[in-house]
């Protein structure tokens, strides 16, 4: 895969996991961005990150361990996750 269709690549993952927190915790897409608080500020409780690890999982047919998501705190650590579980 080339730099240019990686970089799309990973635009697109980067989008789809943001629309998946955002249909989740009802918050607008553009209101989400790397640099968001999980937890703190988008209200995710364990049920929640459940119900996101679930999609992800499906979507890109990769296994998140749910402990995982105790350690991340910001979005863009989440997409970082997603995309080292795809290579």
């Amino acid at each position: 895969m080339g730099k240019v269709s990686q970089n799309n690549r990973d635009q697109e993952i980067h989008q789809d996991i943001i629309e998946v927190l955002s249909k989740i915790t009802r918050i607008d897409a553009s209101s989400i961005n790397d640099d968001v608080l999980i937890r703190d500020e988008l209200g995710i409780d364990s049920l929640m990150g459940i119900e996101i690890i679930a999609k992800v999982e499906k979507h890109y047919n990769i296994h998140i361990e749910e402990s995982l998501l105790l350690e991340i705190n910001r979005v863009g650590d989440f997409i970082n996750l997603v995309k080292s579980k795809l290579k």
